[in-house]
């Protein structure tokens, strides 16, 4: 009887094992929280040990029941898997929701631009990105420089309607001082500064000397 007990619990500990390798290992996920907690085991009970706002990406190490094991800071950490969506950014998953992104913000074209706005009676750049979204039910980071965290990152070449387009200040710079959202061929619209309306615009000449990143949110 013993010996038959020492089988199950063998059997027992080689299926857990399997189960944080088997499921998802080494693919890249996007969190869909508006702020995720991060766990030092695979509980609710267990402690906080950090967060990741809406749209992070998170590189998946392993599966344990409904968690998502993860590498967080050189140490393991979960994850739970009802926050965690899988989306290849090459894919044309996001094109029905970035065409209805693009439509909203067409609605706002004329809209002054206010310096801090975030609302239909005036906008700064990333407050009308993060209005438009928040519109469809996604909370972004509310900085052009902090948007460029959000979702995860597209090629220029690879660019769908919707996505987040991220402008340094300067050319060549690394800092993200202005953003927008990209409508196809090759334009996007935005609202660019004081005296200017909320406007679709070519990613020719100035403006695309200035771009920096794509990120694609869902």
């Amino acid at each position: 009887m013993k010996h038959f007990l020492k089988v199950i619990f063998v059997v027992a500990v080689l299926s857990i094992a399997f189960a944080v390798t088997a499921s998802a290992d080494g693919e890249r996920a996007y969190t869909v929280a508006d702020m995720l907690n991060i766990r030092s085991q695979p509980s609710t009970q267990s402690a906080i040990v950090g967060t990741y706002p809406y749209g992070s990406t998170v590189d998946i190490t392993g599966t344990v029941d409904a968690w998502y094991q993860i590498n967080y800071n050189s140490t393991t950490a979960y994850v739970h898997g009802d926050y965690v969506a899988f989306a290849d950014a090459s894919s044309t998953v996001s094109t029905s929701f970035g065409q209805n992104i693009v439509a909203t913000a067409k609605q706002y074209i004329g809209t002054p631009y206010v310096y801090g706005g975030m609302s239909p009676s005036g906008f700064d750049c990333s407050g009308f990105v993060k209005y438009v979204y928040s519109l469809h039910g996604i909370s972004l980071n509310r900085t052009a420089a902090d948007q460029s965290n959000n979702g995860y990152w597209v090629a220029r070449g690879s660019m769908q309607p919707g996505d987040i387009i991220c402008f340094s200040s300067s050319v060549g710079g690394s800092y993200i001082g202005h953003v927008g959202i990209y409508v196809g061929d090759n334009k996007f619209i935005h609202s660019p500064h004081t005296g200017k309306t909320v406007e679709i615009e070519t990613l020719d000449g100035h403006y695309g000397n200035r771009f920096y990143c794509a990120r694609r949110i869902v």
